[in-house]
């Protein structure tokens, strides 16, 4: 079955909220891109105007080179160039690299240390690890028979 109705749709209807759920590979970064493009050429937002948010680092760089790419081939003139200078003001991120900008804006009003650092992988496995047997330790001092019953039964610890 073709997708090629919901990929033009999705580049066109600019008012219309998506959402797209795909495996790796399947074109969803060129989606974003025609349609990023597409609110640019039609003059809807400038690229410093949109967020786009992805979850890796990986996808984020790889998203602003295809936005670039695109621009480049795309558009000319002082519409390049505009679109250009606003490519490196725009938000074209992490999911957690935009929360953290979030609350570096307003970090009275989140009541959190505008300091702060977003954790690195190592980090969160540690913290995660720290967070989980804290839990566990709670969670057996009470004596739920449950827990204690799948422990018994050699119930693997990480697969609860």
């Amino acid at each position: 079955m073709s997708d090629a109705s919901a990929r033009k749709d999705a580049r066109e209807k600019l008012d219309v909220t998506f959402f797209v759920e795909a495996a790796a590979g399947t074109g969803k970064t060129t989606a974003l891109v025609s349609r990023i493009l597409e609110a640019v050429k039609q003059r809807r937002a400038r690229l410093h105007e949109i967020v786009a948010i992805t979850f890796t680092e990986k996808a984020a760089g790889e998203l602003k080179i295809k936005l670039r790419e695109k621009l480049e081939q795309e558009l000319t003139g002082d519409k390049l160039r505009e679109a250009l200078g606003d490519l490196e003001r725009a938000s074209i991120t992490t999911i957690h690299s935009f929360c953290a900008s979030v609350l570096r804006e307003r970090p009275v009003e989140a009541v959190v240390d505008p300091q702060f650092v977003v954790a690195d992988e190592l980090q969160r496995e540690l913290l995660l690890d720290e967070a989980w047997t804290q839990w566990l330790e709670g969670e057996l001092s009470k004596n739920p028979g449950a827990l204690r019953h799948a422990l018994v039964r050699e119930v693997r610890v990480d697969d609860l």
